[in-house]
């Protein structure tokens, strides 16, 4: 008789242990089949679909948890797990996550979403005057920023609101009356080089007047919107306001817009907003009085500003024209005295008789006088500083 090996008997806390292995298994057996059964019931929506969704979804929502994207989708977290895995490894869409919450990135290393201070600053960028209402910018900049705030977390967009109450940006510029329509035929035009016909309200003449024209560019300066073109009737590249364009008819006529026109080289002798006319070389003495705040900014690329003994400035600059600089120098009054050229002195001086006929002061007070040069130990300051 062969003897069997002695096998020992299992003792009572053998038989618990193993009676809950058995019990665990049968829980995450009935989990992973309620996970299959709660994705299988949903599985009409193909999957393709789900994924744009849930891109969608991390495009909009930035910082989404699971939880979200799984009742959003209809799908178990577990799903939307191996989900994500697959948009950053097999698809090529970097998702990455940060306290919880989920984040689409246009790259693995892409930075952070906007600061409140860093939204507060986009809005108030996008609120100015260049995207004012008429503004050819005006609806691509809406759509930005819609676009920046759909993409921002909602509590940083709470945040930038609080902000804003610290902060107080107005513009004071006068807002003009664009016709309907007009802007976006000329950015039309521009863009594809089509000849326009337009009805325009000379500021001069105060007529109303047609032109053909071929338009270059449209471009903002100080507070207004203008198009650059070649008229036929001036020969040469002209200015119009678009707030005084009354109506503009595209031809369909397509032209070849000159390979040597430059926008900058157009406006590179401008004081302001007039440019096209020959560069004149201007000379201005400004008083104690008004010296600090002329010399503290830099209005110009080719200013210099020379001190004086007396604590007053020579400004000097070479602007297109002079007929837009004199209104600037009126506006100083008796604190500023053009030197040179003549013709903006004398310019100066018929706006000063003007000024006083309107006034009734009699004409024998007004003979004009020989400028004084300035003293040639006068010191020349950097551009644009005190």
């Amino acid at each position: 008789m062969r003897l069997m090996p002695c096998r020992r008997l299992p003792s009572k806390t053998d038989c618990e242990s193993r009676k809950d292995c058995r019990n665990q298994c049968r829980k995450n057996v009935l989990t992973q089949q309620q996970s299959s059964a709660f994705d299988q019931a949903s599985s009409a929506v193909p999957k393709t679909a789900l994924l744009i969704r849930m891109i969608e979804l991390l495009r909009s929502r930035p910082g989404i948890p699971i939880s979200d994207l799984a009742a959003s989708l209809d799908r178990s977290p577990r799903t939307i797990y191996r989900w994500l895995s697959e948009l950053s490894d097999d698809i090529g869409v970097p998702v990455y996550v940060s306290n919880g919450g989920y984040y689409l990135a246009g790259e693995p290393d892409s930075p952070a979403p906007f600061t409140p201070e860093e939204l507060l600053a986009l809005r108030a960028a996008l609120r100015s005057e260049l995207f004012a209402e008429g503004s050819p910018l005006r609806q691509s900049a809406e759509s930005a920023w819609l676009k920046v705030r759909d993409a921002s977390p909602l509590e940083r967009i709470r945040r930038a609101t609080e902000l804003s109450d610290s902060y107080s940006i107005r513009v004071t510029a006068p807002k003009g009356f664009l016709e309907p329509g007009v802007p976006r035929v000329i950015e039309n035009a521009v863009t594809a080089h089509h000849r326009l016909r337009i009805v325009y309200r000379s500021q001069k003449s105060n007529e109303v007047k047609r032109y053909t024209v071929d338009p270059y560019a449209l471009v903002f300066r100080r507070h207004s919107w203008y198009l650059l073109a070649h008229s036929a009737v001036h020969r040469k590249v002209v200015q119009f306001k678009l707030v005084r364009i009354k109506d503009v008819t595209d031809t369909g006529v397509e032209f070849e817009p000159p390979a040597d026109f430059s926008v900058d080289d157009y406006f590179r002798h401008s004081w302001e907003v007039w440019a096209g006319e020959e560069p004149v070389d201007v000379c201005v003495r400004f008083s104690p009085h008004v010296s600090a705040m002329i010399a503290e900014t830099r209005r110009h690329p080719s200013q210099r500003i020379r001190r004086l003994p007396d604590g007053g400035i020579i400004f000097e600059v070479t602007v297109s024209g002079i007929e837009e600089i004199a209104l600037w120098i009126l506006g100083f009054g008796k604190e500023a005295e053009v030197l040179k050229p003549a013709a903006l002195r004398a310019l100066i001086c018929d706006h000063v008789r003007g000024m006083a006929k309107l006034y009734g002061l009699p004409e024998h007070d007004l003979t004009p006088s020989v400028p004084q040069q300035s003293s040639p130990s006068s010191s020349l300051l950097p551009v644009g500083r005190s």
